[in-house]
């Protein structure tokens, strides 16, 4: 599964990913879908302010509800 991992996130991205909870790769992937692991993609690279590769990963979620959070409500995105 394509995750942030795969990426180079770096600690500081993933305490802003968890909301500051310092969590093991394994819990990172504990019930993780790969919906959910583009939707961190999507927000990693919000952080990084790379808005072309951060739509890229949202396009890539297959559940067009889940999707649709990211792009109505402001709430859902990560704000560097």
């Amino acid at each position: 599964m394509e995750s942030i991992f795969n990426h180079g996130v770096t600690e500081a991205e993933r305490l802003v990913l968890t909301g500051g909870y310092p969590e093991t790769q394994e819990e990172y992937f504990y019930g993780m879908g790969q919906d959910d692991a583009y939707a961190d993609l999507y927000r990693l690279y919000k952080i990084r302010n790379d808005t072309d590769k951060a739509l890229f990963f949202l396009e890539q979620i297959t559940d067009i509800a889940f999707k649709n959070q990211f792009k109505m409500r402001p709430c859902c995105s990560v704000h560097s």
